[in-house]
């Protein structure tokens, strides 16, 4: 254990910029109230009739399933949203729940199928009063999204406990600031928390953020900084600007440089050039003060922490990259598969392409491909996109 401080403490890396929270930033945190903005297919149409026609003979023929159209359909929603709507709703013509429920997801919260939002709602209610719960929560989205509070907390209330993430976000934004419930600061970071520990990136920085605008001073800055971290993984890429990381995200037709400038308006909103962030509290209280404390606990089991840790040193952020040192800490957290199904999908994607290019392995093709295949299986479209490679 002390070796490991003792090796982790020297792979820390000095951070140098300068820091300044904006006080209110609930607009931005908040998200737009409106439709999803999604990626405008770029597909022609014969090539959607195509393709949607050798999915329609497989599955006609058996040879995929209702739950393999569907899967196709959640990847196309976002690379081609009129592909993903016609494998829906050929499943979803059958009374597949899972699949009218997806449909209904995607009639309410693409933009481009906005006029056809009431069919929507009506999928998602046929669903949910046919037992399927996630249709429940994405009831509550629709609801919270078009300020029927009422509406949305009646969905929330239904929501079974593994379909929550969104709802514990979108509870703590409105016990936040009265909308529909009493105010009530205390009851928003719960909620926050609770969100965090499902696995949703933005309640991760709200949960933060909480932390680091205490009545009377933030007290806990590891946490802060922990929290804000695992978000900027997930790709929030308002904490990766907290921390002085560049943006993950990519849009559509992005250059690189687009990319930097985005990030240097972002910075140029938070800090003054004079400060110096290695002297922050963020980083000199919140990074720097709380390592040794994560180490222990990663040594000790804890998954959360063996993340934290294994992800900077996969990313070359605040610590040198060390692939043994990843390894050491997502083997146990593929093997005890408790996290939430997006960090598995990082780690998965993580640890395939450490096989694939040998990073602190050596190559193994065979555990490449099994391990991202695992990433596609929990929701990592980018590892979805390598399979079909892969497959080719």
């Amino acid at each position: 254990m002390k070796k490991l401080l003792i090796t982790l403490s020297l792979l820390i890396v000095a951070m140098s910029a300068a820091a300044d929270l904006r006080e209110d930033i609930l607009s931005l945190l908040f998200g737009n109230k409106n439709a999803s903005k999604n990626v405008t297919s770029k597909v022609d149409k014969k090539k959607i009739e195509s393709d949607f026609k050798s999915i329609n003979q497989l599955y006609s023929q058996g040879k995929i399933s209702s739950d393999s159209v569907i899967n196709l359909a959640l990847y196309h929603k976002v690379y081609s949203p009129e592909l993903a709507e016609l494998c829906l709703k050929l499943v979803s013509d059958k009374n597949n729940l899972r699949g009218m429920t997806e449909l209904g997801s995607l009639y309410t919260t693409t933009s481009q199928f906005s006029k056809h939002a009431s069919e929507g709602v009506k999928l998602l209610e046929t669903a949910a009063k046919a037992g399927y719960n996630e249709a429940n929560a994405h009831l509550a989205r629709y609801y919270f999204n078009n300020q029927k509070y009422d509406k949305a907390k009646k969905y929330m209330d239904a929501c079974h406990p593994m379909d929550q993430s969104f709802c514990y976000l979108a509870l703590g934004n409105m016990y936040l600031v009265g909308n529909g419930v009493p105010k009530d600061n205390a009851k928003a970071t719960e909620n926050y928390l609770k969100g965090a520990l499902m696995g949703n990136p933005r309640s991760m920085l709200l949960y933060g953020k909480q932390l680091l605008e205490k009545e009377g001073g933030c007290d806990n800055y590891p946490d802060a900084f922990f929290w804000n971290y695992i978000a900027g993984d997930l790709g929030e890429n308002y904490s990766r600007t907290l921390l002085f990381l560049p943006r993950l995200e990519e849009e559509p037709g992005e250059t690189q440089e687009d990319r930097e400038a985005q990030f240097a308006l972002e910075l140029n909103e938070l800090v003054h050039s004079e400060m110096d962030f290695s002297k922050e509290p963020l980083y000199k209280d919140g990074f720097l003060g709380g390592i040794e404390d994560r180490t222990r606990a990663a040594d000790a089991g804890d998954d959360w922490s063996r993340y934290y840790i294994g992800s900077m040193c996969y990313n070359e952020d605040f610590m040198n990259q060390n692939y043994e040192l990843v390894l050491r800490f997502y083997e146990p957290i593929i093997k005890n598969g408790k996290l939430p199904k997006k960090l598995l999908a990082v780690v998965y994607e993580r640890v395939a392409d450490m096989y694939r290019n040998g990073k602190g392995v050596k190559v193994d093709k065979a555990k490449a491909d099994r391990y991202i295949r695992l990433a596609a299986d929990y929701g990592s479209l980018s590892a979805y996109k390598t399979v079909e490679n892969i497959s080719k």
